[in-house]
């Protein structure tokens, strides 16, 4: 019997933290998660630059809201001097 345990995903802003979204899917292996989201076509860098698995199992994948998006847009210098929204 294959056992398969829940799968939550939650998108975070790198710069921020704020919680951009999640994704619950029961039905969903890690496998499953990765080709349906194309995460199977990122680098291994880009992988570990992103992706944190939380103690709890949530698979947390580090990504740019909106908000913060448009305020590097606006003001690139922002990120050369690592003071994005801090």
């Amino acid at each position: 019997m294959k056992v398969v345990c829940p799968l939550h995903i939650e998108y975070i802003c790198r710069h921020c933290r704020q919680k951009i979204g999640e994704v619950r899917r029961p039905d969903w292996s890690l496998a499953d998660a990765e080709a349906r989201l194309g995460v199977s076509e990122w680098t291994e860098a880009e992988r570990l630059d992103s992706i944190r698995m939380n103690p709890s199992g949530t698979m947390q994948v580090y990504t740019v809201c909106d908000y913060c998006h448009h305020a590097a847009k606006e003001n690139p210098e922002l990120l050369v001097e690592g003071k994005l929204l801090q």
